[in-house]
């Protein structure tokens, strides 16, 4: 199942996936490209075909810029408990050209490099570097068409035991933005509900998708979500309020907040092809009758560059709130969320 696919020349997501396990002649396993969600859950998998006792070293762009001997030397390093070892880098720029030509020359790297980087151009020094590396591997990940969206999610439901017909996965791609973190989040819920199992497959009635998916509208902090993205700034701090006293975690909030800029982005697109917000939220049957007018709204107020922009800040956002502590991480939610509200409030 892929939500992105490799070049022409490239192996498939499985065949990448298996290598990082069986390939011990590859040094570096490379994932990048323009659908960002595809780079993490590849990366992800990659890392968990080594198995759960692999011990794990966790570096960053910025650590092997001022140390390039750094990945190297943590490559030919050896295991404290003497298992498997490897090394999860994030690459944002080129600035670590120097730490990977120190890895692909080095006299022994004994723990395989799996690397997430963005989207790098064919102009990429990086990325030449790696393509033509005999001890390097690279998986692309493109954003995916309709089909191969909506094949990727049957995957995703057969391997929990859910029966999907072709037109509900191709309503759970329209509603997660085509983003596969999300829409594995909409399966598991589905499965959940079902009480599906591998064993005990179910096939999913559509009505269930459309009432789980009003439900955590209503109960996730639509209103929240349409007050803060609406750019509605007076009634945000009762809201805000409201949802804290309910208990709502911060966690939750930003993930409803990450659904619906997915799913902005990917109608987005047809609008700035020539189709109205109005009529295409209206042909929309995977959004809540209830939103239609705030999300025809939203596409109005956010063009595709500034939800492009939200969506990274909101997996920044995501990330700082799940480092602190409870009730930090939802003031520092708080603050976040007043500011969009304010940035589109400008937009209006």
């Amino acid at each position: 199942m892929s939500f992105g696919r490799g070049g022409s020349s490239k192996p498939s997501e499985g065949d990448f996936i298996k290598a990082v396990a069986t390939r011990a002649d590859i040094r570096l396993f490379l994932i990048f490209g323009p659908d960002e969600s595809a780079v993490a859950d590849i990366a992800a998998r990659a890392a968990a075909a080594l198995g759960e006792t692999a011990e794990r070293i966790d570096l960053s762009s910025d650590q092997i810029r001022k140390d390039p001997a750094l990945l190297a030397d943590e490559a030919a390093s050896l295991s404290l408990f003497g298992g498997k070892r490897f090394i999860r880098l994030s690459i944002q720029r080129d600035d670590a050209l120097p730490a990977i030509e120190n890895l692909l020359t080095a006299e022994k790297a004994e723990n395989p490099v799996i690397a997430a980087a963005g989207d790098l151009k064919k102009t990429s020094k990086l990325r030449r570097l790696a393509e033509t590396s005999k001890q390097a591997m690279v998986f692309i990940c493109y954003p995916p068409g309709d089909r191969e969206a909506a094949s990727a999610i049957s995957d995703m439901a057969a391997a929990q035991g859910l029966r999907l017909d072709r037109a509900l996965a191709m309503r759970i791609a329209l509603y997660t933005g085509q983003d596969r973190r999300l829409a594995a989040m909409e399966v598991e819920k589905l499965a959940l509900y079902h009480d599906a199992t591998p064993d005990n497959p179910v096939t999913v009635d559509p009505a269930a998708f459309e009432q789980l998916a009003a439900e955590t509208g209503e109960e996730n902090v639509a209103a929240l979500v349409n007050q803060v993205l609406g750019g509605r700034l007076r009634p945000l701090g009762a809201e805000l309020a409201v949802n804290r006293q309910l208990g709502v975690g911060a966690v939750r909030i930003i993930r409803a907040m990450q659904r619906r800029v997915a799913m902005l982005i990917t109608l987005r697109s047809k609008v700035d092809a020539g189709t109205s917000p109005g009529a295409l939220v209206r042909a929309t049957p995977s959004i809540f009758f209830k939103e239609k007018e705030d999300v025809s709204g939203q596409l109005s107020r956010w063009p595709s560059a500034r939800l492009a922009g939200l969506n990274g800040h909101l997996l920044d956002i995501e990330q700082r709130v799940m480092s602190a502590k409870t009730e930090t991480g939802m003031v520092i939610l708080e603050e976040e969320l007043t500011k969009i509200a304010r940035a589109a409030a400008r937009a209006g």
